[in-house]
C-alpha cells in the first residue's frame, strides 16, 4: 500500500490546503433538492450515479467538508458533492454550474478544489490491486482464452489547460495539446485497479511504467501473473505485447488473442470518459486540481460498477473518441522477455 501511494503522491495528499477564507455573499440564488426534485434516471443522467451512490459518497467525506462547509452561503456537503459530480459528468463552464445549483462561480470553485481531493484521498480504498487474481484470469481467459492475465495497461491523455510555471511546454503533448499522460490497468469488467496521474504530457507511456511501482513489484515477485501492453512497452516475462511480425499460424493466433483481449483497456478509457466528460473537455483548474479531479474520477468510475453497471446516458452531445497516439516502438526488449513470449506461443497457441 505504501508503494502504491506513491505512485498518487501528487493528489493522494489532498486533506492539506483546505484553509481558503470563503467570501460573504449577501444575496443567494434558490436552490432546489436534486434528490427531491428528479427522479431516478433524471439523476443518474445528470450525476452519473445512482441516488443510493451519491449518499454513499456523501458519506464518504462528510468528515472532510463539513468543517470546510460555506456557511455564508449554507453550502452543504451533499450539495458539494452534487456540485462536483456535475462538473465531472458533464465537464460544463464553473459559470453554468453555479447557476444551475444556486452557487457564485468563485464557490464552485473552492467547491470542485476541495471534493476532488477529499474523493482522491480515498483512492486506494477503491483502486487497488484484486484479491482473488484467479478469478480475474479467469474472466480475462474467457474474453478470448489468453492464460494467465491479470490487468491490461495503457495511457491515455487527459486535457488540461495552460499550466502555470516556467516550463508549460512539459505538458503540451505530441497531439499538441496540455495535458495529463494517465497510465491506467483495468481487469476484465473494465474496473481500474491501478491509476498513476501525474505525468506530464510529455512523456511517454513506457516511461511511466519504468518509474511505476506496479512495475517494481512484478519485477521483485510481489506480483504474479502477467499484463498485456501495446508495442510502445518492453516485452517481459509479465508485460507481453504483440509482434510486431507473424509467421506463423501460432503467432497470427497470438497476436489475435492479444488483440481482442487488451481492448478491455480501450473499453474502460471509453466507459470513463463518456461517463466523466470533464475528463474529454480541457479542464479549467490548476494543475493540482486536475490531477486530484482525475483520481477522484477513477474512485467515482468504481463506485459506479459496483452501485450500477448501467452506462445508458441521454446527453446529445457526441462524445469524442480519442485518436490512437503512434507509439514509440521499443527496439531494444529485453531478450528473455523475447524469448518467454515465444515459448508461451509454443505452449498456448500452437495447435
Amino acid at each position: 500500500m505504501a508503494g502504491f501511494a506513491r505512485d498518487i503522491e501528487d493528489v493522494v495528499n489532498i486533506r492539506e490546503g483546505f484553509g481558503v477564507n470563503v467570501e460573504h455573499v449577501r444575496h443567494v440564488r434558490p436552490r432546489k433538492d436534486p434528490f427531491e426534485e428528479y427522479s431516478d434516471r433524471e439523476f443518474r443522467n445528470r450525476y452519473r450515479l445512482t441516488k443510493d451512490a451519491v449518499h454513499f459518497v456523501i458519506d464518504l467525506v462528510r468528515g472532510d467538508l463539513e468543517h470546510l462547509s460555506d456557511q455564508a452561503l449554507n453550502i452543504s456537503p451533499a450539495l458539494q458533492v452534487l456540485v462536483t459530480l456535475r462538473y465531472f459528468a458533464k465537464g460544463c463552464y464553473q459559470t453554468e454550474l453555479g447557476d444551475l445549483h444556486g452557487i457564485s462561480q468563485p464557490s464552485v470553485s473552492r467547491i470542485v478544489h476541495r471534493v476532488s481531493r477529499a474523493i482522491a484521498g480515498v483512492l486506494p480504498r477503491f483502486v487497488h490491486w484484486p484479491q482473488d487474481i484467479e478469478r480475474v484470469k479467469q474472466d480475462f481467459y474467457d474474453v478470448a482464452h489468453f492464460p494467465n492475465i491479470v490487468g491490461c495497461v495503457d495511457c491515455t491523455h487527459i486535457k488540461i489547460k495552460n499550466p502555470d510555471g516556467s516550463r508549460p511546454l512539459l505538458y503540451c503533448n505530441r497531439k499538441g495539446f496540455y495535458s495529463v499522460n494517465v497510465q491506467v490497468v483495468c481487469d476484465a469488467t473494465s474496473r481500474i485497479t491501478h491509476i498513476v496521474a501525474r505525468w506530464r504530457g510529455s512523456v511517454h507511456d513506457s516511461r511511466i511504467w519504468n518509474n511505476c511501482t506496479l512495475k517494481d513489484d512484478f519485477e521483485h515477485g510481489r506480483k504474479t501473473g502477467i499484463l498485456l501492453g501495446d508495442s510502445g512497452y518492453a516485452c517481459t516475462p509479465y508485460m507481453l505485447t504483440p509482434l510486431l511480425n507473424t509467421h506463423n499460424a501460432a503467432e497470427e493466433a497470438y497476436n489475435r488473442a492479444h488483440k481482442a483481449t487488451r481492448v478491455t483497456v480501450e473499453c474502460c478509457f471509453g466507459r470513463w470518459k463518456s461517463m466523466f466528460r470533464a475528463l474529454q473537455n480541457n479542464m479549467q483548474v490548476s494543475l493540482d486540481t486536475a490531477k486530484a479531479c482525475i483520481s477522484a474520477i477513477a474512485v467515482l468510475y468504481n463506485i459506479k460498477l459496483s452501485y450500477d453497471d448501467n452506462f445508458e446516458c441521454d446527453d446529445n452531445e457526441d462524445i469524442e473518441d480519442e485518436e490512437p497516439v503512434e507509439e514509440e516502438v521499443v527496439v531494444a526488449e529485453q531478450m528473455g522477455g523475447n524469448l518467454f513470449r515465444q515459448q508461451f506461443i509454443r505452449q498456448h497457441f500452437q495447435r
